[in-house]
């Protein structure tokens, strides 16, 4: 790995550590396929990932490349995934997408290998922190050219007048280049996430508390409501009753007065006669 991809890296990993903490919720991120173009010196590289991942999800990497050249034979193209963290970078899978053996001749042809279209998988650790995944690829390719050489004609023979006879033989060299992507996004939770959800959870168990103290609560208001209906209803019913008695009581103190006046009207009747009876008597003595 040369200098410019350390460094490029290494900006890469202040940028992942540096992202706030806010545009990743996990409550609210939700991963999206994205791509990111990659131009390597023979070959541009789509590459198409996930834009969030969680700790322990298998991550699926897409990868198209088409060629910048008709002259150029791939004969390697690898994909090394990190995830990088302030202790720097940690190296997670190296994937060989494109392999193309020599030939018995020890060359590789002179046609390009053309488009191709590769995936892969890999797998984000448990204990990933808060970070993203970047990824370096390289690539060898070979490059072929001819060359023209002329020789004496043979024998004494020219070619249309020309004594040199002209052929003509391919050369190839071998070139080599890197460059980053940047992918998926781990959101893993962070030392103050769990604290919050700590809190969080304690808060929901008080408000489950209280609301249970609270539908309790209720339960006994609606107990009580339904014994006062009950002393209402028993209220109404003995002051029914009490009327029904003070009448019924009316009515025999109205019985009872007539009675002592009807006694007393007898007993002066009675002693109004008695009086006559006796004054006649004493008349007619």
């Amino acid at each position: 790995m040369d200098g410019n991809v350390k460094s490029a890296l290494a900006f890469l990993v202040i940028a992942a550590l540096l992202l706030p903490v806010s545009m990743f919720n996990p409550a609210f991120a939700q991963a999206t396929q994205v791509s990111y173009v990659v131009n390597l010196s023979a070959f541009t590289l789509q590459v198409m990932y996930p834009s969030v991942v969680m700790p322990g999800d298998t991550v699926t990497v897409s990868v198209q490349g088409s060629p910048k050249s008709n002259s150029l034979y791939l004969q390697n193209l690898t994909a090394t995934i990190y995830y990088a963290d302030a202790a720097g970078l940690h190296q997670l899978v190296s994937q060989n997408l494109v392999s193309n053996p020599p030939s018995s001749y020890g060359y590789y042809g002179t046609s390009t290998s053309g488009s191709f279209s590769k995936s892969f998988t890999v797998n984000v650790p448990q204990a990933a922190p808060r970070t993203s995944l970047v990824a370096t690829f390289s690539e060898i390719v070979q490059s072929s050219n001819y060359n023209y050489y002329s020789y004496p004609s043979y024998f004494g023979y020219s070619f249309y007048g020309n004594p040199l006879f002209y052929a003509y033989y391919p050369s190839y060299s071998i070139a080599s280049d890197q460059a980053l992507a940047p992918l998926s996004y781990i959101n893993a939770t962070t030392p103050e996430y769990v604290a919050l959800q700590s809190e969080y959870q304690m808060l929901q168990q008080q408000l489950n508390e209280t609301q249970a103290e609270n539908k309790q609560l209720q339960t006994t208001i609606s107990q009580q409501g339904t014994m006062v209906n009950q002393l209402n209803q028993q209220l109404t019913s003995a002051n029914r009753e009490a009327q029904t008695y003070q009448v019924v009581a009316l009515v025999f103190v109205i019985i009872a007065a007539a009675l002592v006046a009807f006694s007393i009207y007898q007993l002066r009747s009675k002693g109004k006669t008695q009086n006559s009876g006796e004054t006649k008597a004493s008349k007619s003595g």
